[in-house]
């Protein structure tokens, strides 16, 4: 878990990607952790505090203007690799398997989180604009990560014009037998669904309302979502479970389940609809306000491996990574910055992912060890929150290989009393939606 910062790999990383060109004090060691630690500061991060960490913990005497200069293509470049690699480096545990058993390989979540930048970054990140966005500019985080085992599997900064079904069928990579795939409305082409078909692996997700599907492979109409409205509806079905094919050419077979919505979320997707609509000129159709009243999943999952009870419980888990954004926010004030320059930018937000996935992997070593011993989880919410008084000491542990493991068994002994996973009042507890995976 600490190998990637050990200083020389660091340093030799500086060097290659030409960030440190010449022999300087001021290494790429320094660098990374003046960044990686400074999270806290959010939009109030000055290059004066920079200057004032770099002295504290390293001695190091440096103007800010000497700072200022050092952020260009190459930092960012730097500060790119070194995210790349620890989002590569496989998590070990005990015995290397998960605690959390399944009949999947892997559980693979993703989704996106936007954020607004200034006009001035346009040119690199893209924004919608208009009077539904209102900025030119806007940065989107691609995260996909294996729920299984806490292992983070993509991470990427894109345009926030970048279209989920794009990022989609571009960077579906890796699919291996028995993935189980949970991700938005927005990521579920036919081509992704198709994709994940055709290499033995599963997917479970809500169908985009404007997708047909037929009662078998050579009918030409479409199935007619009224007649499942109606029936729900006249027998009082919680919801009904029906074969059926997508996609007017390709006809991938899978398993519906339809189900009615709830009026709050019914209206939440009519406004949302209609306000989009009149922004082009358009009035909504009847036929989407029919499937807006209905959930629909699908699934190629067979039944005997995932009954048509428990498909929206396992999609539930899918809110998870919702969770974890909340907390990048909240706590790594990854949206937060004060600065004009987008190399800036940018090496602050590769800075503070970093100690995302640094403490990531610090909670998923954590959960398994909790998960094995004790047989409950621990909250993502309640460590981050935790892990940022112990900042100071988080960074020494990193500096020192024989002190992190000190911090991680002191980490163990106390995960388990004060970082438990509460359920929620009327809520189904995720313990609850795992047990559907087993």
């Amino acid at each position: 878990m600490n190998s990637i910062f050990d200083s020389d790999n660091i340093n030799s990383m500086a060097r290659e990607s030409g960030f440190c060109i010449r022999k300087s004090k001021f290494d790429g060691f320094q660098f990374l952790f003046s960044l990686m630690f400074a999270y806290h500061r959010g939009k109030h991060f000055s290059l004066l505090d920079m200057a004032s960490f770099l002295y504290r913990d390293f001695r190091l005497k440096i103007t800010k203007q000497s700072l200022h200069l050092r952020f260009n293509a190459s930092a960012v470049r730097f500060l790119k690799n070194c995210l790349d690699l620890l989002v590569s480096e496989k998590i070990r545990y005990k015995g290397d398997s998960n605690a959390l058993k399944s009949k999947f390989n892997r559980i693979r979540i993703k989704d996106s989180t936007k954020f607004a930048l200034p006009a001035s970054f346009s040119s690199k990140y893209k924004g919608y604009g208009g009077v539904l966005h209102n900025s030119s500019s806007m940065i989107s985080i691609q995260y996909e990560y294996d729920f299984l085992s806490g292992q983070s599997l993509d991470l990427r900064l894109t345009e926030g014009v970048l279209n989920d079904q794009s990022d989609s069928s571009d960077f579906t990579h890796d699919i291996r037998e028995s993935d189980l795939f949970l991700r938005d409305l927005g990521y579920c082409t036919l081509k992704f669904m198709s994709m994940v078909d055709s290499a033995k692996a599963f997917f479970v997700n809500r169908l985009a309302p404007k997708t047909n599907f037929y009662p078998d492979k050579n009918s030409k109409d479409p199935v007619d979502i009224r007649k499942y409205l109606h029936k729900l509806k006249k027998y009082g079905l919680d919801f009904m479970e029906v074969e059926v094919f997508l996609g007017k050419k390709e006809r991938l077979p899978v398993r519906a389940v339809v189900s009615l919505t709830d009026e709050d979320t019914y209206q939440k997707r009519l406004r949302k609809t209609e306000k989009q609509a009149r922004s082009t000129g358009n009035v909504v159709s009847e036929a989407f306000k029919t499937r807006a009243r209905l959930n629909i999943m699908v699934t190629n999952v067979p039944s005997e491996m995932l009954d048509a009870q428990n498909i929206r419980k396992v999609y539930s888990i899918r809110w998870q990574i919702e969770l974890l954004f909340k907390v990048w926010k909240s706590q790594a004030t990854i949206h937060e910055f004060n600065t004009s320059n987008i190399h800036r930018f940018e090496c602050q937000l590769y800075g503070k992912l970093i100690w995302i996935v640094l403490n990531l992997n610090i909670f998923n070593w954590l959960q398994q060890r909790v998960l094995s011993k004790n047989k409950h989880l621990c909250s993502v919410w309640k460590y981050f929150k935790f892990i940022l008084n112990l900042s100071d000491r988080l960074m020494e542990a990193i500096k020192t290989p024989r002190k992190i493991i000190v911090l991680m068994d002191d980490l163990t002994e106390i995960a388990s009393k004060i970082l438990k996973l509460e359920k929620k009042k009327d809520k189904m507890s995720l313990n609850q939606q795992i047990k559907c995976l087993a």
